[in-house]
């Protein structure tokens, strides 16, 4: 092969490197542009969950002691600035709790307290919200 031969194929060669790093360059960008606006599979906890807790005594004659109080959720992971229906469950039966609508925050998190009680401290509650349950399991004692 003569000097004159080889300049064809590095220059062959920088194309295809060159075209190869446009090419990583540019997904690169576009997934840090995905993760920095939060696109679902950027977000932290991008699988919804829920979190049921204790939260303050509902100050209501029908459930008086130290185990009752409001029925508590937390939301992480769900579609920010997203309306949710939550309902509830217990060992006692759904029937006593009334629906709780969250609206989630722009990091696709909630954290709320329901008009709910519940006081049966070896019972438990569970909250469906969207898709995903959480429950309190036992319910304890404050």
């Amino acid at each position: 092969m003569s000097s004159a031969e080889s300049p064809a194929p590095l220059r062959r060669t920088s194309a295809v490197v060159t075209i190869a790093a446009t090419v990583v360059g540019t997904i690169l960008a576009y997934l840090s542009l995905a993760a920095a606006v939060k696109w679902p599979p950027f977000q932290d906890g991008a699988k919804p969950t829920v979190t049921v807790f204790r939260g303050d005594p509902p100050q209501d004659p029908r459930c008086p002691g130290s185990s009752c109080a409001n029925v508590g959720v937390q939301l992480a992971g769900f579609a920010p600035g997203s309306t949710v229906r939550c309902t509830f469950d217990s060992a006692g039966g759904p029937g006593a709790f009334g629906p709780y609508v969250a609206t989630v925050d722009e990091d696709g998190y909630h954290r709320g307290q329901s008009t709910n009680f519940y006081g049966t401290p070896q019972g438990w509650v569970s909250a469906t919200c969207g898709e995903a349950t959480g429950a309190l399991n036992p319910w304890g004692d404050s």
